[in-house]
């Protein structure tokens, strides 16, 4: 994965979309579902690997080096230079923590939990088997 540099021309720079596509590429990396290289760059220098696939303008820019999809499909030499690109190669990967909250199972249920347990808490007879049932249910 290649980001923009900051000032320094190591560290992670100010633009948001790389960062989040880091986070993401992360949690993959976390799960064991990938191996993951960052490579950060000033567009004035971009590095030989960026030129080989981009023109190094533009942010972020991802190679699968090798590796196989959720469903075993090889990725290997796969290159992404745009968001759609890499929007498209994250479908690939089954990772619900990956996932909004408007699309994620596990989220919508802690949520509900959350609620329920607020509902619970806000009646004027509320005692502590109440609220020991609700974190049960």
């Amino acid at each position: 994965m290649c980001l923009q540099a900051a000032v320094d021309k190591m560290k992670n720079g100010g633009c948001p979309i790389c960062h989040r596509y880091f986070l993401v590429f992360y949690i993959l990396r976390e799960r064991g579902l990938i191996d993951l290289v960052v490579t950060t760059f000033l567009p004035e220098s971009p590095p030989k690997e960026v030129l080989a696939f981009s023109n190094g303008k533009h942010y972020p820019l991802v190679k699968v080096h090798s590796g196989m999809d959720s469903r075993g499909q090889d990725i290997t030499g796969l290159e992404c230079d745009t968001v759609d690109e890499i929007e498209a190669l994250l479908d690939r990967f089954d990772c619900d923590d990956m996932r909004s909250r408007k699309e994620s199972h596990a989220e919508a249920i802690a949520e509900q939990s959350f609620e329920d347990l607020y509902m619970v808490s806000r009646q004027s007879s509320f005692r502590i088997n109440a609220l020991i049932s609700a974190l049960t249910c």
